[in-house]
């Protein structure tokens, strides 16, 4: 019967926690997940590194420190897009990039107006480098 009559079963991966966080593993998307200041952070990969959750403490700042200019950035590409621009808000911040060169990943969604558009926000090392809107 072999392959068919193994019924191959994985380990649900455990959950991370450290400071008041805990990432959770998606084994379907392979991709870790956490909240801090109510922003969805993103690590890719099967294994955590524990010093995410103070990566995150810093993006989230950085973020803060930046919504004005986020907000215009997602504005101006949503510029010819027919939806209610007002329901603009965070899916995500990927950090996969994080360690190497401080990059953030910002992912914008909005409501049913928006479809299935979306924008990106790239953050490295404190700066808004690139932006830009997609289906």
């Amino acid at each position: 019967m072999w392959p068919f009559g193994k019924n191959r079963s994985t380990k649900p991966v455990e959950p991370v926690s450290s400071g008041g966080m805990t990432a959770h593993y998606d084994a379907k998307l392979k991709y870790w997940s956490f909240q801090f200041e109510g922003i969805k952070f993103r690590i890719s990969g099967s294994s955590f590194d524990p010093a995410a959750f103070d990566w995150a403490k810093e993006a989230a700042s950085v973020i803060h420190s930046l919504d004005d200019e986020i907000r215009a950035c997602v504005l101006k590409c949503l510029e010819s897009w027919p939806c209610d621009k007002n329901k603009a808000e965070i899916l995500s911040a990927g950090l996969d990039e994080y360690t190497e060169s401080k990059t953030i990943g910002l992912v914008f969604v909005g409501d049913e107006s928006w479809g299935d558009f979306g924008v990106c926000v790239i953050i490295t090392d404190g700066k808004i480098v690139d932006a830009y809107g997609g289906d």
